[in-house]
């Protein structure tokens, strides 16, 4: 992501399939301090247009967007995540729902406006920092967990194979740890490899 301040130097690209409407929403955008680095008149092949233009955000007001445009988006979402602009007519509450979880931001029952896209901008990126600050605490304390659980099995494994307690285990552990310029978890991983636990730790 390049930039996220929401002005001056946002590269934003725009999706729309009336040429006249997004040719005013282009000269509000740059009025505005954003730079357009695209302006498409359809969906196809956007995530190509995406690879090639690196948008920090993403404006889209199609007549019929679609389930493949909605595909599109989930992949971005899953490996390029960034803020996404709707702008429908459809207030269909299970299509808004597909929407939202495909990664949009922020989704407008309205077409776009020319006078009001700056706010609905500023608006979609504090959702999407928000969303991105979740899923990234998120994604810790599942590595923590993870950690945790291979460090136990480990100690637990070294207790019944040394017949040792845990404070002995977790002794062995940690030198097993520095003897071998390994973290914890990767050392605790080479003892469940060791004693053949592996079909364990996958679990």
């Amino acid at each position: 992501m390049n930039n996220l301040a929401g002005g001056p130097s946002t590269r934003v690209m725009l999706v729309d399939d009336q040429a006249d409407r997004a040719e005013r929403v282009e000269r509000e955008l740059v009025a505005a301090g954003y730079e357009v680095v695209a302006r498409l008149p359809s969906a196809s092949g956007l995530l190509y247009q995406l690879e090639q233009h690196h948008p920090d955000v993403v404006l889209i007001d199609l007549q019929s967007p679609g389930r493949d445009v909605l595909e599109s988006l989930a992949v971005v979402n899953t490996h390029n995540p960034r803020p996404i602009v709707m702008f429908s007519a459809e207030d269909d509450p299970a299509f808004i729902q597909e929407a939202v979880g495909a990664g949009v931001s922020g989704y407008v029952l309205e077409g776009i406006q020319s006078d009001r896209v700056k706010p609905v901008i500023d608006l979609a990126i504090a959702q999407f920092r928000n969303y991105q600050s979740l899923r990234e605490e998120l994604a810790d304390v599942q590595h923590r967990l993870s950690t945790h659980s291979v460090v136990t099995r480990a100690k637990r494994l070294l207790m019944k194979q040394r017949g040792i307690s845990e404070d002995q285990a977790h002794k062995a552990l940690r030198k097993l740890s520095m003897d071998s310029n390994l973290s914890l978890p990767e050392a605790a991983r080479s003892v469940l490899r060791l004693f053949g636990d592996d079909a364990e730790e996958s679990e």
